[in-house]
């Protein structure tokens, strides 16, 4: 396990050492340490895509794995564990069978398969990730990203990639990870059937971003970056075709893929928060013409918040604008004025509450993060949602045990934008607690639907 083709590396600094601090499985083994050619009986841990033995872990997303059993006559006999990659091997032998049955779960969750053409086929769908579909397990499919090696050949952006399923399989983000394959030429991350269209699709396919739904997404892309912050890591490749919505989904529900992490540099979650605040500019000023923006403008910001900050204030020609509140925090991301915490209290956020009635506040069962968005029941009637507001109940809880914001439908108030109130409820919300999570719920599909799904 010492020498030079081992496949274990020092944990320390590493992106495993900051996000695989839960432990998955932990099994007393015998391992095979090469240079000494001794077995030594030692305690492992896996985590979210690494199996670690005290200070030293291997990157399973680089590994393979088989099963060998060696039985000698009137023996029982012991199953021996191999993982392997072009660096070297390791062998793992287990007491018994149950033993190695549970250790083989998660190395087929986390290690490489080859052959994907044998097992899979792959299906492009309009507008949203393509799909896998198994030729066993019943026809079951599979939402796929799928990776060209030949753009991985820099050593650098190869590492990128591994940390990129690492950061999926500890966040659990959507699609949930079951399988990474490949065959010569692509790698493909398998995850949950869902329909997950970009962002940058949705606008050019002409959805309307009303401003529940607008602010809802903004707010949990917010969420992540805090919950990057708090692991002491960046997503780094924060833009429109990079945040993806489940289309099919009954509660609003959003993932940040393709992140681009890497260890060792200057790079901070300051990156993300002015990369949020582009997305927003994209978004606020779209036009019918068809094209995203692609320069910022914060001279029409400041105009925009001068002529709204007046008396009586008409409405601009931008039909994704729809407050002083959201063009100040438009400014104050796109000029690095502002943390994560502080956009997290932001008036924009507020200023629709203050608007609505509030309901009381009842005890909620605990969420955990297992996508972007906790799911928790609220029934909205689908025919109603985009032109409604929502009543929003504030929770808060700390880092790592936060609970969503329940919301009920209520009667559609005109909120005209001025200065005054978006002051007052500057001074209202700083006071506050912060946000937890959105999640609107509907019981049927068939207006929304139409705002969803492009043909």
């Amino acid at each position: 396990m010492h020498d030079s083709k081992s496949l274990f590396q020092k944990l320390e600094g590493t992106l495993a050492e900051k996000l695989c601090v839960k432990e998955l499985l932990k099994e007393q083994v015998i391992i095979y340490v090469q240079k000494s050619k001794e077995f030594i009986q030692k305690e492992i841990v896996i985590s979210f895509n690494t199996l670690i033995i005290e200070n030293q872990f291997i990157e399973l997303s680089k590994c393979q794995f088989e099963q060998k059993l060696s039985k000698p006559k009137y023996s029982e006999g012991i199953n021996i564990i191999i993982i392997k990659s072009t660096a070297g091997k390791e062998f793992l032998i287990t007491s018994n069978s149950q033993q190695c049955l549970r250790l083989k779960i998660y190395l087929k969750k986390f290690c490489v398969h080859k052959n994907y053409s044998g097992r899979y086929r792959f299906i492009e769908q309009q507008n949203c990730l393509p799909l896998s579909q198994s030729y066993k397990k019943n026809n079951q499919y599979f939402s796929t990203i799928k990776f060209e090696k030949k753009l991985l050949e820099d050593p650098q952006e190869l590492q990128t990639f591994h940390n990129q399923l690492t950061i999926m399989h500890a966040f659990q983000l959507m699609p949930n990870v079951f399988r990474l394959c490949e065959d010569a030429s692509r790698y493909y991350i398998l995850g949950e059937n869902m329909k997950l269209q970009s962002l940058e699709s949705l606008l050019l396919n002409g959805f309307d971003f009303k401003e529940v739904p607008f602010v809802s997404i903004i707010y949990m892309v917010l969420q992540t970056i805090q919950k990057y912050q708090a692991k002491g890591i960046y997503h780094g490749n924060i833009s429109l075709s990079n945040i993806y919505v489940n289309i099919d989904s009954q509660t609003l529900q959003i993932t940040l893929l393709f992140p681009k992490y890497k260890e060792n540099n200057n790079k901070n979650i300051e990156k993300d928060i002015c990369s949020l605040g582009k997305l927003i500019y994209q978004i606020t000023f779209h036009t019918l013409k068809g094209e995203i923006v692609k320069d910022v403008n914060l001279n029409l910001i400041q105009s925009l918040m001068n002529q709204w900050s007046e008396p009586n204030s008409q409405r601009t020609k931008y039909r994704f604008l729809y407050r002083v509140s959201q063009l100040d925090l438009l400014n104050q991301l796109l000029s690095s004025k502002m943390t994560v915490e502080m956009a997290l209290i932001h008036q924009w956020f507020v200023n629709i509450r203050q608007n609505l009635k509030v309901e009381s506040k009842q005890s909620m069962p605990k969420a955990f993060l297992s996508t972007i968005m906790e799911e928790q029941e609220l029934h909205i009637a689908s025919s109603q949602f985009l032109d409604n507001q929502v009543t929003i109940t504030q929770e808060y809880e700390p880092e790592e045990e936060l609970y969503p914001i329940r919301c009920q439908l209520v009667n559609t108030i005109q909120m005209i934008p001025s200065k005054k109130k978006h002051d007052d409820a500057r001074n209202y919300f700083y006071r506050s607690k912060t946000f937890a999570s959105f999640t609107i719920k509907r019981e049927s599909l068939p207006e929304i639907t139409k705002q969803w799904t492009f043909k």
